[in-house]
């Protein structure tokens, strides 16, 4: 099995449910579902209209207000950033714009504006998203091509637990649309995939990727 993240064929089976098998890198640690047991793109797209978040709703507003927190002081006022899957939401980008932030959003599914990825970037958040990629090797290495100078990735995920009886019963992993799970060895080797340090954890799952 080969992984998508490093490429190295050093996958074995680590997990499997009634819904599907998890297989764990040997060379970079990452914890994947295989690409042809992933959900299709319309059932991806029911599962993600079916979640409750809304601008209106003050309890998600804090939960990305912590995110917007703990960022802050590794951005400068002015700078620009791109929240990339932001969901159906725009939430996000209205906590930083307000902070002095200039800052767009792109989602596959509901604000697909390509134009957004032809620009530049000082920042780039992932807030719960690097776990669905279908294709998180190729898609982090172009956004890192969007990042100017200096550039930062900010990934909000949870990092996988290391045993196969706290994976079995890791509430996580029971979301069909999470597809990769990353440990500290997997986040090195995404670092090394994109140029950038080992990732500084900011606390509330964030990590922060700086050159």
């Amino acid at each position: 099995m080969t992984c998508p993240l490093c490429l190295e064929q050093k996958a074995e089976l680590f997990d499997q449910d009634k819904y599907r098998k998890y297989w764990k890198c040997h060379a970079c640690g990452l914890i994947f579902v295989a690409r042809d047991q992933l959900l299709s793109d319309q059932d991806e797209k029911k599962r993600y209209d079916s979640h409750q978040n809304s601008e209106s709703d003050p309890g998600y507003r804090a939960y990305l207000t912590k995110l917007a927190l703990l960022a802050e002081p590794f951005l400068n006022k002015g700078e620009s950033g791109l929240d990339y899957g932001c969901g159906r939401t725009l939430v996000l980008e209205e906590i930083l714009k307000e902070r002095g932030f200039v800052v767009s959003s792109f989602d596959l599914y509901y604000y697909p504006d390509s134009e957004l990825l032809s620009k530049k970037y000082d920042f780039i958040i992932l807030s719960e998203v690097i776990e669905h990629l279908r294709e998180p090797r190729e898609t982090m290495i172009f956004l890192r091509g969007l990042l100017n100078p200096g550039g930062r990735f900010l990934i909000k995920t949870k990092p996988a637990p290391e045993s196969v009886g706290e994976f079995s019963n890791w509430f996580y992993k029971r979301d069909l649309t999470h597809v990769q799970f990353f440990n500290e060895n997997s986040f090195d080797e995404l670092a090394r995939l994109c140029q950038l340090q080992s990732p500084h954890y900011l606390g509330e799952d964030i990590f922060l990727f700086k050159e």
